[in-house]
């Protein structure tokens, strides 16, 4: 069965933004859809939150996982780590980056290099998705991980970290984007 994973960012859970609104959506669509409450999202720990995504999903090549913010960098690791020949279906990025922000309590993310190789065959294809005004993730940098990846960067106009502060408790074009994959 295709599940869809919506992973949230840091200091954000399950009812921030635009995941519950796309939770209803994908339901509707006959998806099970996953979008847990990780733990210690204030202060968050990668070994922590993929061992608690591991207890909640079983993860195959129907998945397909959407992550917003810090949620990016979490779904980069994961797919390092998963076994040699699995892989997911499909993985959207939003507000993304795979680089130190100078933000001490999400650096255990990223401070390690990635597997850009290992990335790139445990995912069937990726959609990166930054806005050209976010005051968090520059532009230049979800340019960057779009490179990385092989993939098409779609830029959202003037839609700050395509969060609840910048109008996003809904979020049409990305479920428009999913329905198409899937």
């Amino acid at each position: 069965m295709k599940q869809a994973i919506i992973i949230h960012g840091w200091g954000a859970d399950s009812t921030s933004n635009w995941f519950p609104w796309l939770a209803d959506e994908l339901r509707k669509t006959g998806l099970r859809v996953v979008c847990p409450d990780f733990p210690n999202t204030e202060s968050p720990k990668l070994k922590e939150w993929i061992s608690y995504l591991n207890k909640l999903a079983k993860i195959d090549n129907q998945t397909i996982m959407v992550g917003h913010s810090l949620g990016v960098p979490f779904i980069l690791r994961f797919l390092e780590q998963l076994p040699k020949g699995k892989k997911i279906e499909a993985a959207f990025l939003i507000s993304g980056f795979e680089r130190p922000l100078g933000i001490f309590e999400i650096e255990n993310f990223v401070k390690e290099p990635f597997n850009w190789k290992k990335i790139r065959n445990s995912c069937g294809q990726f959609f990166v998705i930054n806005s050209d005004n976010d005051p968090y993730i520059p532009l230049p940098v979800g340019k960057d991980l779009a490179k990385k990846l092989g993939a098409k960067l779609s830029v959202e106009r003037e839609a700050g970290h395509i969060n609840a502060p910048g109008g996003f408790l809904s979020y049409p074009r990305l479920l428009r984007m999913i329905n198409e994959k899937i």
